[in-house]
């Protein structure tokens, strides 16, 4: 239990991790590899893990979505509030398109994520000049042969790149 509540607060997973850096000016990052469970429990929650992950696209979708359902449930609540007799309370049972169509997407975007959103984290970090601190650990060589990144990330960094 104790491992569970670390790992939806606070991102901590027994999983193997890729250490990258920025050689630019050192800075390290570990990455998770594989499924994303904080995505999948936390990322219905206006995306918040794929704001942290700086996955900005997913995350202000996700975000629109979560706005959607939040304001729809917001005033289908206060029309249930307001029937005055069963027979308005049993009219407003209908669902509302919307709020199904949005929390479908919202469903649907969440379960992609949490399967893909830390290998385009890592390809992203590695667009912008992010590196791997050990190309020769089994994570890694694992990791870039199951999401296909290319051998040029693969090459160990120079000392003079590095700080």
């Amino acid at each position: 239990m104790k491992d569970f509540l670390k790992l939806i607060f606070f991102g901590v997973v027994k999983t193997p991790k890729l250490e990258m850096f920025r050689p630019s000016d050192g800075e390290k990052k570990s990455m998770a590899v594989g499924f994303s469970l904080q995505i999948l429990l936390v990322g219905g929650f206006f995306g918040l893990p794929l704001f942290f992950k700086r996955l900005w696209g997913w995350a202000w979708l996700l975000f629109f979505l979560c706005t959607v359902q939040f304001v729809s449930f917001y005033l289908r609540l206060k029309e249930i509030l307001s029937a005055s007799t069963p027979e308005d309370y049993y009219a407003l049972r209908e669902t509302d398109p919307i709020d199904s169509a949005a929390g479908l997407l919202l469903l649907v975007f969440t379960v992609l994520l949490a399967f893909k959103g830390n290998e385009w984290a890592v390809k992203r970090l590695l667009k912008k000049g992010w590196r791997f601190s050990d190309v020769s650990d089994p994570s890694v060589l694992a990791a870039a042969k199951k999401w296909k990144i290319s051998k040029h990330y693969l090459k160990p960094v120079k000392e003079e790149d590095q700080l």
